[in-house]
């Protein structure tokens, strides 16, 4: 469902997390205080439902939400927070005064409709739940803990005491558990990756020298470059090399040095030096 054309919001808590386990420590503590404190009370059926039964209900279901349902449907959560609320309205219409008994089962009603609110993802922030929780702690132990403290006609019994603590318990673990909640972004918040541009790689061209163009090939026939290449290789090769033959010149050369030996063998000087 949507509200003012925006998807709800989605809460979750970290079971894993140091205020989701001080959370749990104190309800904890509030369901076992009073346990001790409505302990021998319960011969008064309405009392045993409503002061001892529900809270204690509300208690265990809270820690079973925040431990196993937290991370997936936080939404669950208000189930409890809701009995809670109802055990807060029925214990102030038992106060003597009416003032407070107006304050008190307004500020649990208000708590548990901004919870309730809150976790299903019609209000988009937490930040209104810690604040709730903190006023509501501090006007009971500035207004009703201090007004029963002081009256002497009517001193407060360990049982009185025991509850008014449990109840206090019961604040501090819904302040804590309200800090741990956290939002999920939802993909519309989130935005996809950005994309980015493809980069073009242009294959490096054979390097030709200055002056002369690189010869287009036609029609899959080969560049002149390559023909010569090719031309030499095949000029290279050892089965077509032909032996080497003799220069003309040189071979000139070799006949006159044998006429002019010749010649000297026949000059008169020779002639002579075999006739002495």
């Amino acid at each position: 469902m949507k509200k003012n054309g925006k998807p709800r919001a989605k809460f979750y808590v970290d079971k894993k997390g140091r205020l989701v386990h001080d959370a749990v420590i104190f309800m904890a503590m509030a369901a076992v205080i009073r346990m001790v404190g409505c302990w021998g009370l319960w011969n008064d059926r309405f009392f045993l439902i409503t002061q001892i039964l529900l809270p204690l209900a509300s208690a265990v279901l809270f820690i079973l939400c925040l431990r196993f349902g937290g991370e997936r449907v936080l939404g669950l959560s208000c189930a409890p927070v809701l009995m809670g609320a109802a055990f807060f309205v029925i214990r102030a219409l038992g106060f003597e005064n009416t003032l407070n008994t107006v304050l008190s089962a307004s500020a649990a009603s208000v708590c548990a409709i901004l919870y309730t609110l809150t976790v299903v993802g019609i209000i988009r922030t937490k930040w209104l739940l810690p604040p709730i929780f903190a006023l509501c702690f501090i006007f009971h132990v500035a207004v009703v803990d201090v007004a029963a403290l002081r009256n002497t006609e009517a001193p407060v019994l360990f049982s009185a005491g025991m509850q008014e603590l449990s109840l206090l318990c019961t604040l501090v673990s819904m302040f804590m558990a309200s800090l741990a909640v956290k939002r999920r972004k939802l993909l519309e918040e989130a935005g996809l990756p950005k994309i980015k541009d493809p980069v073009v790689i242009v294959p490096n061209k054979p390097k030709t020298p200055e002056g002369e163009e690189q010869p287009v090939p036609v029609n899959g026939a080969e560049p002149a470059g390559a023909e010569a290449e090719n031309s030499t290789e095949a000029s290279a090769s050892p089965e077509m090399t032909a032996e080497p033959k003799p220069d003309a010149g040189e071979n000139k050369e070799t006949e006159s040095g044998a006429e002019e030996a010749a010649m000297l063998e026949n000059s008169p000087q020779n002639t002579s030096g075999a006739d002495i």
